[in-house]
Formats: C-alpha cells, sequence, structure tokens
C-alpha cells in the first residue's frame, strides 16, 4: 500500500513538472512580482510588500502532538488529556511583508486558531507568531531562487493546544520559474528545527528521556496556468503536492504510549484557483487577488484528513 501511494505521488509531482515542457512558447515580459505567484500553500519565491489574510479549516488531525511540529506533547506541556485527536481546527493568519532593499525582505505572519479536540477541552485564541526574512539568490524575467529563514516563537497557550512552547527556526529554498506568459512552476524545501521542546516519559523500565520534539523536512511542488486573462481579471487554476518527512521526534496516543515518529511521511495533494483582479493604475498587474483550495491526505500518516482554504492578498 505504501510503495502504490509513494508511486502515485511520483507519478503526480512528475507530471506537473512535466507539463511545462509541453506548453507552447509564449513571450515573456516584464519582472517577476507578487501577482504573479499562484500557489496557495507554497511559500512564494516573489519578494515584495504585500498583506494577506488567510482562512483554514482542517478537519480529523491524528497524532496532532507528533514531533511538536504543531501542538506541544500532550500531558507534559501540552494539553492535559492524552489526545485521540482532533475533530477539526480553524485558523485566520495575517501576513505582512516588507520589501525595503532590493535583495531582502522583512516579514511576520499572526495566527488565531480555534480547535476543537476529542479529549480536551476546545480553545480559541492567539497560536505562535511566525517572523523571518527572504533574500533573493537568482532573479532573471523567468526564474526566481529564494533563500528564506522563518522562525517560529511561542506566543500562544500550550496547555490549551494552542503552540507548540518552544521556538524553532526553518531555513529553506523557494523558487519560481515562469517558462511562457501563462505558466508558472514554483517549489519550496524547508527545513524545520526546533530549538528546546519536552522530553518524553521514560520506556521500557529505565529512565532513559527522549526528544519529543523533532526535525521536519518539508517540500512543495505546485504549477499554476492563466486559463483567462481579461481586461478586469484573470484565473489561474493551481495544483501543489506538499510533503513532510519526520526525521526525528515522537508522537503520543491516547493510550499513554510514547511512540518514534521517525520516518512519518505525509503527503498532501492540494488543488484550487487564483481570481486576480487587476486595476487601471497598475498597467496590468493584478496587486489583490483570492485564492480558494483544497487539499486532502495521500498518506495513511497525516496532520489533516482534508483542508479548505480562503486567501485574500494585496500587493503595494
Amino acid at each position: 500500500m505504501c510503495h502504490q501511494v509513494s508511486q502515485r505521488v511520483a507519478w503526480m509531482a512528475f507530471s506537473i513538472a512535466f507539463f511545462g515542457s509541453l506548453v507552447a512558447s509564449q513571450p515573456i515580459q516584464g519582472q517577476i512580482v507578487v501577482g504573479d505567484s499562484g500557489v496557495g500553500y507554497i511559500d512564494s519565491a516573489v519578494l515584495g510588500t504585500q498583506a494577506r489574510v488567510r482562512f483554514d479549516a482542517a478537519y480529523s488531525s491524528r497524532f496532532a502532538d507528533r514531533a511538536e511540529f504543531f501542538y506541544a506533547q500532550y500531558g507534559v506541556d501540552g494539553a492535559p488529556e492524552l489526545e485521540r485527536g482532533i475533530d477539526n481546527h480553524q485558523e485566520l493568519a495575517t501576513y505582512l511583508e516588507w520589501h525595503r532593499w532590493e535583495n531582502f525582505s522583512l516579514f511576520a505572519e499572526i495566527p488565531i486558531r480555534w480547535i476543537d479536540p476529542v479529549a480536551n477541552d476546545n480553545a480559541g485564541d492567539l497560536y505562535d507568531i511566525q517572523a523571518g526574512l527572504k533574500a533573493s539568490l537568482l532573479e532573471s524575467e523567468s526564474t526566481l531562487l529564494t533563500a528564506q529563514l522563518r522562525g517560529y516563537f511561542p506566543t500562544g497557550d500550550a496547555s490549551k493546544s494552542l503552540s507548540t512552547d518552544h521556538v524553532s527556526l526553518e531555513p529553506g529554498l523557494l523558487s519560481l520559474h515562469r517558462p511562457n506568459h501563462s505558466l508558472t512552476i514554483e517549489s519550496e524545501l524547508r527545513y524545520w528545527i526546533p530549538i528546546g521542546g519536552s522530553l518524553a516519559p521514560p520506556v521500557g523500565g529505565t529512565n532513559e528521556r527522549r526528544n519529543f520534539s523533532g526535525e521536519v523536512l518539508r517540500y512543495g511542488l505546485g504549477a499554476g496556468y492563466k486559463v483567462h486573462e481579461g481586461s478586469r481579471f484573470d484565473v489561474t487554476p493551481v495544483a501543489e503536492i506538499v510533503g513532510w518527512h519526520v526525521f526525528s521526534g515522537v508522537r503520543s496516543d491516547s493510550t499513554g504510549q510514547r511512540n518514534s515518529a521517525v520516518n512519518d511521511a505525509i503527503v498532501n495533494f492540494k488543488i484550487g484557483s487564483r481570481f486576480s483582479i487587476k486595476s487601471n493604475c497598475y498597467d496590468g498587474v493584478s496587486p489583490t487577488s483570492l485564492y480558494v483550495g483544497y487539499g486532502t491526505v495521500l498518506t495513511e500518516s497525516n496532520w489533516y484528513s482534508d483542508i479548505l482554504r480562503i486567501e485574500l492578498r494585496r500587493s503595494f
């Protein structure tokens, strides 16, 4: 079963990448700007002053404290009761990016999250704030390569499952390639490194304790194709594959067992559309866009089974 899923994921990723080589080339005009990025889940390689409001609704999370990537360890630093799962959570996040320097930008993201766990009480409040920087490594009319460093800061209440309760750093590489005017291919490679975190209880009658938090690789590939280009708005369907691989850490279950999360692999398929609204003041560039998308898990392991996302973005 796992082998079949892996093959399917590989073929989907290959198809998205290969699609670009089959589309007839068209002239590319002008510098790549925020409005050229269509993805809804992959971090964009484009540097630009922008504001974004994003709403997520995700469902059926299992082992939600895995590697303390989303939540602190249940029964220790996190929520008091060992958890069978989170039925659903919603999040409203505001993202601001300031492109003050030519090859450098700063950003921050402030999320508010509401959760509906099975065993613990429902909760809603500020989740962990994120902030970081992006630096352009390569830029041309058709290609961007950007380095990103994102920090996660424990500003939420871990006892209510609204925080990981530790700082994390996530260096990454982001890319955007525009082979023609209509097609854009984007990718990300990010490595999440926890600093601190809790310890798992001893197992097997020994005093040995393991780090509960663990390092996680995130990767993604997405493609958007502009199917409609009008005088007032554009429509760009987008398909993305996003995956995570856990290299260390532990996860807990409702029986009190703390099991290794090493080599847990999660892959999601995301599909959506970006609707870009043009303004006469911006010479055909779309400073405002609305993204609507849906994602589902392709693997047995998950962070959530399904997710709905709505995003409003404005560049300046």
